[in-house]
């Protein structure tokens, strides 16, 4: 069972830098991931003869509050993934529909790849983590399937799969 393990330091203008539970508790649990086409879509395309789409990178927040994970909608258009169904999210702003898209995450540095029958297409615009395009939400879904330990006090996260 794969299990990644995450700190966050507080930098100090002196060079220092201390593990920070202000950090975790301001940017939350992230890490890198790699969104392309599933794996069913991947094995016809190379079938056909049919070029890849490359896979787009960016940052996924854990989210213990989302239902399904989520992937930022128009990445599934770059990737040329045509929606398979719609659902509706209860938000706190009301009920949303959003499209249903097939999709492969990897999560390169944890070392865990999931192939998912459909994730929701969800409008993450302006979502920034470090300077980097928030990507995707990882939900309950995934998080029944392993272990979340999140220790604010020490602004330490862990997750196994």
């Amino acid at each position: 069972m794969p299990v990644y393990n995450s700190q966050f330091f507080e930098n100090f203008p002196d060079g220092r830098h201390k593990i920070s539970p202000l950090v975790l508790a301001t940017i939350g649990p992230v890490l890198a991931v790699s969104v392309s086409i599933p794996q069913a879509l991947a094995e016809l395309y190379t079938k056909q003869q049919v070029p890849l789409p490359s896979p787009i990178t960016g940052m996924a927040l854990i989210d213990t509050g989302a239902t399904r994970s989520c992937v930022h909608g128009p990445i599934m258009s770059e990737l040329k993934v045509n929606p398979i169904g719609v659902v509706t999210s209860h938000t706190a702003a009301g009920p949303v529909l959003h499209s249903l898209y097939p999709a492969h995450f990897t999560f390169p540095v944890a070392k865990i790849e999931i192939d998912f029958a459909s994730v929701v297409g969800a409008d993450l615009s302006g979502q920034m983590i470090d300077n980097q395009q928030l990507i995707a939400l990882i939900g309950r879904d995934v998080l029944s399937m392993g272990i979340f330990v999140y220790n604010g006090s020490t602004g330490t996260f862990s997750f196994a799969m």
